[in-house]
């Protein structure tokens, strides 16, 4: 199970990283993006200088996006994107604590 939140800012994540490292949540359940310094590659090659590939529901690496390309159902197009990886009766929890850090959309897949 994962939940993605999109937050305005930094400080906001910092905060929902913080509380999910204090209720148990390692750094390692976490992936964290920021719409502003994504990327956008013409080709693998340069792609693969520049970047470290992330494995996600995408056909193969040959296929060049951001992460939040591979998020279904996003609609913001500007923030940080934290996505957490979380057994489902956690699931509850996380988005409380994600809307008390002031995400402004949150999806659950």
């Amino acid at each position: 199970m994962r939940i993605v939140a999109v937050f305005p800012d930094q400080r906001q994540v910092g905060g929902f990283v913080d509380s999910l490292r204090n209720v148990g949540f390692d750094r390692k359940d976490m992936i964290i993006s920021d719409f502003n310094k994504e990327q956008e590659f013409t080709n693998i090659k340069d792609a693969a200088k520049e970047m470290i590939f992330i494995k996600s529901e995408r056909e193969g690496l040959s296929e060049l996006g951001t992460f939040a390309d591979g998020i279904k159902g996003l609609e913001s197009d500007e923030g940080i994107i934290v996505a957490v990886e979380l057994p489902k009766h956690e699931c509850d929890k996380v988005r409380e604590i994600a809307e008390q850090n002031g995400a402004k959309e949150i999806l659950q897949d």
